[in-house]
C-alpha cells in the first residue's frame, strides 16, 4: 500500500474521499485542491480506490505539464469561461471590457466581487485569463478535431485520402507565409499563397485545379476554425481561386473492348493469369457487374448471397467502407464468370489480401498489366472496365433506369416504387455477360 496515497484519504461521515493540495503551478488552473469521492464506507476498499485516484491525479497534472504553456494557458482559459458562465457572466477578455464595455458593466462586476478573495472568481469575471494563441502550425490539427463527425463510417484508408489536401495544404501555406498566428492572418497572405500557386501553375505545368483544391482546402479550414476561434471574422481565402477556363475538365476514362476483357482479363490463359488468385476473382466480379474497385474490395462475406434463387452481392456501407453515395447501395446479381468467382472467394474464406484495399488492388493490377503491355492502349486502367460495362449496357439498349440502377449511378427521374428487381437486372446482364454461366 502506497503511503502517498493513503495520506491522501479522509472520512466525512460514513464515507471515503479522496482530497489532495494542487500543487502550486496549477492552483491558477485548478484551484487550490482536488476532492474525490472514493464512492465506498469501507476503509480497506478505500485505499485501494486511492492508489488508482492518485495515479490518475498526477499523471492528469503531469499531462498539463507536458503540454507547456500553451497547454495551461487552454486549460485556464476554459475553467475561467466555465466559471464565468456559472456566475451568470459572459466571459470577456479584459482587453474588450476595457475598450469597449459601457461604464456600467465594468462597475456591476467589479461590485459582484467585493469580499471576494478567490482568485480564480475575480479573474472569471475580470477577463484575466488570456485567451490560447492558435498558431498556424496546428491548423490541420484543430480541423480534425472539430471535424470528428465527418469521418464517421469512413476506413482508416478512406479517411487518409480524404485529409491529404488539407494537411498538404496547410503545411504549404506555412512555408509560403511562416509560422503566424491565426487570428494575425490576412488577404494579403491568402493572396500571397494564391501567387506562390501562379508561379508554380507557370514554372511546372501544375494544373489549377490541383490550386483550386489546396485553397479550396484551407478555406474550409478556416471556416470551421473560425467559428470556433475566430468569432465570426472574414475568412481570408474567400472568393479565391483559379480560373479553369480553357483547360479539360474531369474525363470519363478510357473503356475497353469486350473482346479484350474476355482474352486478357478472364481467359483461363489470359495475361491476367499471372496474377494472384485473389485478383483475378476480383477482376471476374468487376468485369461482370460494373461495380467500383472500392465496391467489390469492401465485400464482406455476408454481402455474398450464393444460395438464393437470383445469386447477388450487396453493396452497402460497412465497417470497411462508406460509399460514394446514396445511389451507390444496391444488389447486382451475379452472372457469367463473377459467379464461380465469387463462390470461390466465399469458399475460401471472402476477401482477404485486399479487403478494404482497393488502392492497393489497383495498383497491382495497373501495374502487371502496363509491365506485360497487356493494355490496348496507354490510357485504359483497371478502371475501364467499369466504362466498358456501361458501354456494354449501351450497345444492348438497356433502359436508362435499369442502367442506373446498374452502375449505382442517380437516375435523374422522380423516384417512386422499388426500382427494378434482381430478376430484372439479371435479365439485362445476361445479355451482356462476358462469359457463359457455366465459366469457371
Amino acid at each position: 500500500m502506497s503511503k502517498d496515497a493513503t495520506a491522501y484519504i479522509f472520512q466525512r461521515g460514513r464515507r471515503f474521499s479522496y482530497r489532495r493540495r494542487v500543487p502550486v503551478d496549477l492552483v491558477d488552473v485548478l484551484g487550490s485542491y482536488v476532492k474525490i469521492s472514493l464512492k465506498t464506507d469501507s476503509l480497506e476498499a478505500a485505499k485501494v480506490a486511492a492508489v488508482r485516484v492518485n495515479s490518475d491525479v498526477v499523471a492528469y497534472w503531469d499531462g498539463l505539464r507536458a503540454t507547456g504553456t500553451a497547454g495551461l494557458a487552454k486549460e485556464r482559459y476554459r475553467h475561467a469561461r466555465d466559471l464565468a458562465a456559472r456566475l451568470g457572466w459572459q466571459y470577456r477578455p479584459i482587453d474588450d471590457l476595457i475598450s469597449s464595455s459601457t461604464g456600467g458593466e465594468v462597475v456591476d462586476r467589479l461590485e459582484v466581487l467585493d469580499g471576494v478573495k478567490d482568485p480564480r472568481t475575480i479573474g472569471a469575471v475580470l477577463g484575466a485569463a488570456k485567451e490560447p494563441v492558435l498558431m498556424l502550425s496546428r491548423l490541420f490539427e484543430v480541423y480534425f478535431e472539430l471535424t470528428e463527425d465527418l469521418r464517421i463510417g469512413k476506413s482508416e484508408r478512406q479517411i487518409q485520402v480524404a485529409l491529404g489536401p488539407y494537411r498538404r495544404s496547410s503545411a504549404n501555406f506555412q512555408s509560403v507565409i511562416g509560422d503566424k498566428a491565426i487570428t494575425d492572418i490576412v488577404r494579403s497572405d491568402a493572396l500571397a499563397f494564391r501567387a506562390w500557386w501562379t508561379d508554380r501553375i507557370r514554372d511546372s505545368g501544375l494544373s489549377p485545379k490541383s490550386a483550386n483544391k489546396e485553397i479550396n482546402s484551407l478555406r474550409a479550414m478556416f471556416r470551421v476554425v473560425g467559428d470556433a476561434y475566430l468569432q465570426g471574422r472574414d475568412n481570408p481565402f474567400k472568393n479565391i481561386s483559379f480560373s479553369t477556363r480553357g483547360h479539360s475538365g474531369k474525363s470519363r476514362g478510357a473503356t475497353v473492348s469486350p473482346q479484350w476483357v474476355r482474352d486478357v482479363m478472364l481467359a483461363p490463359a489470359g495475361i491476367i493469369s499471372g496474377m494472384n488468385t485473389e485478383a483475378q476473382l476480383l477482376i471476374a466480379i468487376l468485369s461482370e457487374t460494373g461495380a467500383r474497385p472500392s465496391e467489390i474490395c469492401g465485400l464482406l462475406p455476408g454481402d455474398f448471397h450464393l444460395d438464393v434463387p437470383v445469386p447477388y452481392i450487396q453493396i452497402s456501407p460497412n465497417s470497411i467502407r462508406e460509399l460514394k453515395n446514396e445511389p451507390s447501395e444496391r444488389q447486382l446479381p451475379l452472372v457469367g464468370a463473377a459467379l464461380p468467382a465469387a463462390a470461390a472467394l466465399c469458399a475460401g474464406g471472402g476477401i482477404k489480401r485486399y479487403l478494404g484495399a482497393n488502392n492497393s488492388f489497383s495498383s497491382a493490377v495497373n501495374k502487371f498489366l502496363r509491365e506485360n503491355r497487356a493494355f490496348e492502349d496507354e490510357r485504359q486502367s483497371l478502371y475501364s472496365l467499369r466504362h466498358g460495362f456501361e458501354d456494354r449496357l449501351t450497345v444492348v439498349e438497356a433502359p436508362d433506369k435499369i442502367a442506373a440502377a446498374l452502375m449505382g449511378h442517380k437516375f435523374h427521374r422522380e423516384r417512386y416504387g422499388k426500382g427494378p428487381s434482381l430478376e430484372q437486372k439479371r435479365e439485362w446482364l445476361l445479355k451482356i455477360a462476358l462469359m457463359p454461366p457455366s465459366s469457371s
